[in-house]
């Protein structure tokens, strides 16, 4: 269901007010895909009091406070284990009361290892991070945004440096067991290919807890399908999309929710 009463723009401009970045420019398509196009509510998809939120692959919490502001959740926990980018997003939650942040990453097993940091791209951050391969798929997008060739690759010159950073690694499942959750109405996955570990990271018996599941998929090698059908198998109705501004990329969102 989307945000009823606010025009897509007003929706734009409020989120824009609360979040921030040192480098604007890195805002721009997150607010306007998040708030404008309200790609997180689609297929039937709900967010509103009363309901928690996981926010997996947080960044610098335009999706926090979109959930947290506009659809008012009662609780959004945000997951950003990469340090620089975490920091953002505490400072543009902070005073948001229901935002919870947790400067981890979720994944398969608990362990710490090395991330990639983008400081010119920081939403492209990763754990199978690859900078060529990165700097192609945004380029494509901002191709399909309407950018000259020209005018792209003036966009991302220099982005794509890499920086490594430590960071630590959980299980939804222990995430949920330390926090005696049992419900989740939205689990909302970003995390640059690695949503199969965070869906491999959730045991048997906390499947039936989530009621509504977004993914950002990569899709290759049939992973898309794979995880569609994984997702039918717990229970849910699942419908997948392609947005216009990925075509001509691997990048779909799938959306699960419980009949």
């Amino acid at each position: 269901m989307a945000v009823t009463g606010l025009r897509a723009q007003d929706r734009i401009d409020r989120l824009a007010r609360l979040v921030h970045h040192p480098d604007p420019s890195q805002l721009f398509f997150q607010i306007a895909e998040i708030a404008g196009e309200q790609t997180y509510l689609r297929h039937g998809i709900e967010v509103g009091p009363g309901d928690l939120v996981l926010d997996v692959g947080a960044n610098v919490g335009v999706a926090a406070v979109f959930f947290a502001e506009l659809c008012r959740a009662s609780v959004v926990h945000s997951f950003e284990p990469v340090e620089p980018v975490c920091r953002l997003l505490r400072e543009n939650v902070s005073g948001i009361g229901a935002c919870v942040v947790h400067e981890q990453g979720l994944s398969d097993a608990a362990r710490r290892t090395e991330i990639t940091y983008y400081p010119g791209a920081c939403a492209m951050s990763g754990l199978y991070a690859d900078p060529a391969r990165d700097r192609e798929l945004v380029r494509t997008v901002l191709l399909n945004h309407g950018l000259s060739p020209e005018q792209a690759r003036e966009s991302l010159a220099g982005r794509y440096a890499p920086s490594m950073r430590n960071c630590e690694l959980r299980t939804l499942s222990s995430f949920l067991a330390e926090h005696s959750i049992d419900r989740v109405a939205l689990l909302k996955i970003d995390v640059e290919r690695a949503e199969v570990d965070v869906l491999t990271g959730i045991d048997d018996a906390d499947w039936s807890k989530l009621q509504q599941v977004v993914v950002e998929v990569h899709d290759e090698d049939g992973r898309a399908g794979a995880l569609s059908a994984q997702l039918r198998a717990r229970g849910f109705d699942v419908a997948g999309e392609q947005e216009a501004a990925m075509r001509g990329t691997a990048v779909r969102m799938l959306y699960a929710r419980r009949p």
